[in-house]
């Protein structure tokens, strides 16, 4: 029974593990394509923060920019303003800065994806906390091996007597 509860476990840490790392490679990868895309020009059309709380890490703020800009005569809206899905918010001192930056009406430089122009980003670039996001779903990985490779003892079976 150990044994079952062990694999069970194993793969549902395998499968978290699988879909965080393929997460985060994602980010990682449209973040550093992001870098060579074509710009346009842009306007924010709203800009909503809050804050979070993220317990021992500190406060944080949470950032939506909605943006449109057009690309060959057709018009589009976006929200995405950076490739991340961070853990942590923003620091005082980074949503101060955001506020003047992405304020309602303020000209953004775009960068859109060439082929698919629906597809865009404020702030090119792959993320610091994307890393760290990959960095634990390897280690998800790791613990689902051990869990799975790792031979099971019940105890039963040893001698407790002494001689």
């Amino acid at each position: 029974m150990q044994k079952w509860a062990r694999r069970v476990a194993a793969v549902f840490v395998l499968l978290m593990g699988l879909i965080l790392v393929g997460d985060r490679l994602y980010l990682l990868w449209m973040g550093s394509n992001s870098e060579n895309w074509p710009t346009v020009e842009g306007s924010v059309q709203s800009l909503e923060y809050r804050p979070i709380g993220m317990g021992r890490s500190g406060d944080g703020w949470h950032l939506k920019v909605e943006y449109t800009y057009s690309v060959d005569g057709q018009a589009y809206a976006s929200d995405q303003w950076r490739f991340a899905k961070g853990f942590a918010g923003l620091t005082d001192k980074e949503i101060s800065a955001a506020r003047v930056q992405y304020a309602e009406g303020a000209e953004v430089d775009v960068h859109y994806h060439p082929r698919r122009p629906s597809l865009s980003v404020l702030i090119p670039g792959a993320d610091s906390q994307a890393w760290m996001g990959l960095l634990l779903g390897l280690a998800l990985l790791a613990i689902a091996a051990v869990f799975w490779l790792v031979p099971t003892h019940s105890g039963r079976g040893k001698s407790t007597a002494t001689d």
